[in-house]
Order: structure tokens, then C-alpha cells, then sequence
């Protein structure tokens, strides 16, 4: 929980940060978020973890630590796309909601074949 130049104090949800974590990795070009399946979903829940819109939101004390499932189009280069994700979503969520971002995973999940 946050407090807010008034003083007041504001959270922000699991969800809310999964969901603006998934909008900024989406934008860039290249890169599709990977929803998470149910079983997937089911089995986060019973490992008491958080995964929403294809981002796992893990909270550590006063930071949170995101990990985003992602599909690569066929002849991107991965290491300057993961690069590129985790300065986006960490300085987009940040600038957002005041919130620190502890690390960025990004996990390949997939490459899209070529067209």
C-alpha cells in the first residue's frame, strides 16, 4: 500500500499491475502476451501464486518481482526483445502506479512460425 501526496492510501491490485505489465510488453512489436491456460490458472492458485493476462505478480515486502509469458515472432532477436520488455513494463508500471519493480522475467513460450 501506497500513500498518496494527500496522504491517503492507495493499493493497487495484483491484477491491476498484471494487466499494465500485458499492455506495455503487447505494444512492442514482435511480442504476443500468452494468456495463461486454466489448468495453469488452477495450479497458480493452489501454489498461492498470482498470474493474470499471461503476468505473474509476485510481491516481496514493499516490491514486486513480474514474470511474462511470451510468443516471439520467427526471426526477432529474443535477448534485444526481453531487453526492451523489461525496461518498458518495469519504467511504464512504475510511472503508473509508484509501485517498484524488483525484476522482469520474460519466458519464451513460443516462436510464431513465419507467414
Amino acid at each position: 500500500m501506497k500513500e498518496d501526496a494527500r496522504g491517503e492510501n492507495i493499493d493497487v491490485s495484483s491484477e491491476a499491475i498484471a494487466a499494465l505489465a500485458s499492455q506495455a510488453a503487447s505494444d512492442i512489436e514482435g511480442v504476443t502476451v500468452i494468456q495463461q491456460r486454466p489448468v495453469e490458472s488452477l495450479t497458480s492458485r493452489v501454489k498461492r501464486e498470482f498470474v493474470h493476462m499471461g503476468v505473474k505478480v509476485n510481491r516481496e515486502e514493499e516490491a514486486y518481482r513480474l514474470s511474462i509469458y511470451i510468443r516471439v515472432d520467427y526471426g526477432k532477436s529474443i535477448p534485444d526483445l526481453a531487453w526492451e520488455i523489461k525496461n518498458k513494463v518495469k519504467e511504464y508500471v512504475e510511472g503508473l502506479t509508484d509501485i517498484k519493480i524488483e525484476e522482469v522475467e520474460i519466458i519464451v513460450e513460443d516462436i510464431e512460425p513465419p507467414s
